[in-house]
């Protein structure tokens, strides 16, 4: 919203969301015009409410990650837009320890960085238009889980179309086999077969299938080469994976570039196997 700062509703549901989130990540995205006082002064009343907790995070300066309480949770539960498929019965600091916080919020910071870059260009990506740890069941195969799933709106006027993406978080040299297995996941998904095996199951859902974009993080810029072509190498390693290179548009970025340069600028490194210059998100 380009407006005043929004509600203490539409906090609550991003923080039902997101699970964890610093006062500057709510304020990117639901701060409109007002000073970021205010959305520090916004959590500090739900703080007081019973609402909302925070933890202090080790980094310097002991900024203050923000989730949800049991009764803000309740609370939030009873709002339309916070209710999703696969919501967790977990609270805010439980969760932080299941998937780390540093994962939950550079979840934040990514989501933070596409609202930011389509207010800039005039397009639309709203609070809720990224829906992290989403499932896509595969059939015969379980479940593909992506760190998020994104639905952004580009151009403008009569030329505005609709784009999706699954968002992935890497750790090069850490979380390698993990990111392996979930390109294997994506796979699934996108071979999987339609009814009475005619065409591909995501056809029914999705006019093209959502772009992969792999976000790598603790990665210095010397650094990128290497991890993309480690990618590249993972997914030669798996037949389904260099075929679902070949056929859906995917590329990595650092989230340094992601946050400090925005998601249309040429900070996306092809993963395809003609591999190419770097580009913006969409040109993938």
């Amino acid at each position: 919203m380009h407006g005043d700062l929004e509600t203490d509703h539409d906090v609550l549901v991003t923080l039902h969301r997101f699970t964890l989130a610093t006062a500057e990540q709510l304020h990117q995205l639901h701060g409109g015009t007002a000073l970021i006082k205010q959305t520090q002064k916004r959590l500090t009343r739900l703080h007081a409410d019973g609402l909302a907790d925070f933890v202090t995070l080790p980094q310097a300066g002991r900024a203050k990650a923000w989730h949800l309480t049991a009764q803000g949770a309740a609370v939030a539960a009873t709002f339309p837009e916070a209710r999703r498929p696969s919501a967790q019965a977990l609270d805010g600091e439980q969760l932080a320890v299941r998937h780390g916080r540093e994962h939950l919020l550079d979840v934040g910071r990514i989501h933070a960085a596409f609202v930011a870059d389509a207010r800039a260009r005039g397009e639309a990506c709203g609070p809720l238009d990224l829906l992290p740890n989403s499932e896509q069941s595969v059939a015969g195969s379980g479940v593909y889980r992506p760190a998020a799933e994104l639905a952004y709106t580009a151009g403008t006027g009569a030329e505005r179309h609709r784009l999706r993406a699954f968002v992935e978080r890497h750790r090069p040299g850490v979380g390698a086999e993990e990111t392996a297995a979930q390109l294997a996941a994506c796979a699934a998904l996108w071979e999987q077969t339609g009814e009475h095996g005619v065409g591909r199951a995501w056809e029914r859902r999705w006019r093209s299938f959502p772009r992969l974009l792999v976000v790598l993080v603790g990665t210095a810029a010397s650094e990128v080469r290497s991890a993309v072509a480690d990618l590249r190498l993972a997914a030669e390693e798996n037949p389904a994976v260099a075929e679902l290179l070949t056929a859906v548009p995917a590329g990595a970025a650092r989230i340094e570039d992601l946050v400090q340069r925005g998601p249309s600028a040429p900070v996306w490194h092809p993963l395809g196997p003609q591999g190419g210059r770097a580009c913006g998100w969409t040109e993938l």
